[in-house]
């Protein structure tokens, strides 16, 4: 678990109040998650807010062809976390072992959020609010089966497959030049990892 608070909020980005993105630690003291040894349904710091980036100029294809770029969502990381990893090691040789797992969690917006997702308030800005909208996120359960190889170095090499079973959802604006509207997209459920681990 994982929690922090900013000690003196202030208006970082100009819009004249102090909103959900004011109160986000700086990225570098963020909480991320996700990946083989914390959320196995997520990939690599995957877990928690995301944030729509709206590709702004012109883009090119390797032909030199003008292309567009929809708009995409990346993990921005939160100021509160939690993980909870149960898994059963089974033997079925003296250098395999089977194991079920579940991973419980999320990184969240704030701590609050951990508890009870906090209402947003529409600042007025089409994008500014689905970006505040993903700010929200909620519990995630994965299971998943594992297995454990052990190797000659010391080690073992594990090999997880996690499925999430509520993925999360986010807002992608679309249409932003005529009428706007939005699209849902929905995490992955299966993730398969790939680590070495301690000796079993």
């Amino acid at each position: 678990m994982g929690l922090a608070r900013l000690f003196n909020p202030r208006d970082l980005n100009g819009n004249g109040l102090v909103d959900d993105f004011d109160l986000l630690l700086p990225i570098s003291e963020r909480f991320f998650s996700g990946g083989s040894t914390t959320l196995r349904g997520f990939g690599y710091q995957e877990a928690g807010p995301r944030q729509v980036i709206v590709p702004q100029g012109q883009f090119h294809n390797s032909s030199g062809e003008l292309v567009g770029v929809n708009p995409f969502t990346v993990p921005i990381g939160g100021n509160g976390m939690i993980v909870t990893n149960l898994e059963a090691r089974v033997p079925v040789t003296p250098d395999i072992q089977v194991v079920p797992f579940y991973d419980g969690g999320n990184v969240f917006r704030a701590a609050g959020d951990i508890f009870k997702r906090q209402p947003i308030t529409p600042a007025g800005d089409f994008v500014q609010d689905i970006n505040a909208q993903n700010l929200r996120v909620r519990w995630t359960n994965t299971v998943g089966l594992g297995f454990r190889f052990k190797t000659p170095l010391g080690g073992a090499l594990a090999i997880d497959y996690g499925y999430l079973l509520n993925p999360s959802e986010f807002l992608i604006p679309q249409n932003l030049g005529t009428t706007p509207t939005t699209a849902i997209y929905r995490l992955h459920q299966g993730q398969i990892q790939f680590r070495f681990t301690q000796t079993f």
